[in-house]
């Protein structure tokens, strides 16, 4: 069985850290606030990569939409 899980992934030096998995792309959104302060969301329009979080030109963290294989 497939099922839709949007990851929260915080900027932490030169890469991603995974910091919250989530039901819904709000839900992850709401977790960021407890991991960054400030920014923008940005939805980006990416099937993938649906919203980032933006302060000016730095991205702060991003919600990724992947597949999990429950077997």
């Amino acid at each position: 069985m497939q099922q839709f899980v949007y990851v929260l992934e915080v900027v932490r030096g030169s890469g991603y850290i995974r910091a919250h998995f989530a039901q819904t792309a709000g839900a992850a959104q709401r977790r960021a606030s407890r991991s960054v302060a400030g920014g923008v969301w940005v939805e980006t329009g990416e099937a993938g990569q649906p919203l980032r979080l933006l302060d000016g030109q730095r991205e702060l963290a991003r919600v990724v939409r992947e597949t999990v294989d429950y077997g």
